[in-house]
């Protein structure tokens, strides 16, 4: 009775000491596989009792978007920076070829390498992309890698989180090392953030899980529900500030707007010369401030559902449909 009773605490403790919802989780990133945003998350994440396969690109592609290779045949350089950990970038001596700009070893290459390759026999149920370092919140999300890989992940079946730390930009054009170091600084709370959010939408997620099996497949509602407890390919786009977990002013759940504090223009010099320039950002509107950038901008932490089927409501379709009625080719 004694070693049962021995047992049994020990199976308890062994309980307590995991989550409720360990996942298999693919992590990845844009900044590159040594950056210290994807190591903060790495920690945070094994801390929780995940299990957790580091692919990330190779080198820093920082607003490379969705840029892959599309090469029938190209090689990828794929090595273990430690045990779990992979790095994936292009080969030694590599060169584009004559006329063409290619994109290789990016984070969408990562995912692919992740889900195709690394994984394809222990599918991950999550996979999360970041913490960037920078935010990644208005018009910056559609040339982000780091939302993209999470967005392909989604396209190819696997709920995900995008995941950005913020940077404090009047700080950083005064003194880039103080903001450096401010973003820095905030990248632990950012993935202690975001397990908690993990934890809270996975439990949603199983327990949808469980409603389903309960009704045989037959509750549509709680069947068609992903791990994070969200309708099919959607996922999550997560931004945090940079500041003190205590300065932190809240959680908003804000829609991805077309303002932000970083704005990139094309301007001519007076050399003539072309020059990508960062401009200050107009007045937001009162519309714009309930949008994710001007969120964060005032302090808070922005979780923004997004979704990896780039395909409109069926509404909007069956309305392009009578518009365009009677169009041939």
């Amino acid at each position: 009775m004694r070693n049962l009773l021995a047992t049994s605490l020990t199976l308890a403790a062994v309980s307590l000491a995991q989550p409720a919802h360990a996942l298999n989780i693919l992590l990845t990133n844009d900044d590159g596989c040594r950056a210290p945003g994807i190591g903060a998350m790495y920690q945070a994440l094994i801390a929780a009792g995940h299990q957790v396969t580091q692919v990330a690109p190779d080198k820093d592609n920082s607003g490379i978007g969705a840029a892959s290779v599309v090469s029938p045949g190209q090689a990828l350089a794929v090595s273990e920076l430690a045990a779990g950990k992979y790095c994936v970038g292009a080969p030694a001596g590599f060169n584009a070829p004559t006329g063409k700009n290619m994109a290789i070893g990016t984070p969408v290459d990562a995912v692919n390498v992740g889900l195709d390759l690394l994984l394809k026999d222990n599918p991950p149920d999550l996979v999360v992309s970041g913490s960037n370092f920078g935010d990644n919140v208005g018009p910056l999300t559609q040339m982000s890698g780091t939302v993209n890989a999470a967005i392909r992940a989604m396209f190819k079946g696997v709920p995900a989180i995008a995941v950005s730390t913020a940077i404090d930009l009047e700080l950083i054009m005064r003194d880039q090392q103080a903001g450096y170091l401010k973003t820095l600084n905030a990248m632990d709370d950012t993935a202690n953030f975001t397990v908690r959010v993990i934890q809270q939408a996975t439990a949603e997620g199983a327990k949808a899980k469980q409603q389903c099996a309960k009704s045989g497949g037959k509750a549509k509602p709680f069947c068609t529900l992903n791990v994070l407890g969200l309708p099919g390919t959607t996922g999550l786009n997560i931004n945090y500030p940079a500041l003190e977990a205590g300065e932190v002013k809240g959680v908003s759940y804000a829609p991805i707007g077309n303002w932000g504090m970083v704005g990139f223009q094309a301007q001519r010099g007076g050399d003539g010369v072309v020059r990508v320039n960062l401009v200050a950002p107009p007045t937001p509107t009162t519309e714009q401030q309930q949008a994710d950038a001007y969120q964060l901008f005032a302090g808070n932490a922005v979780i923004t559902v997004i979704d990896g089927n780039m395909t409109a409501p069926e509404a909007l379709q069956q309305q392009t449909k009578q518009m365009l009625e009677g169009l041939t080719p």
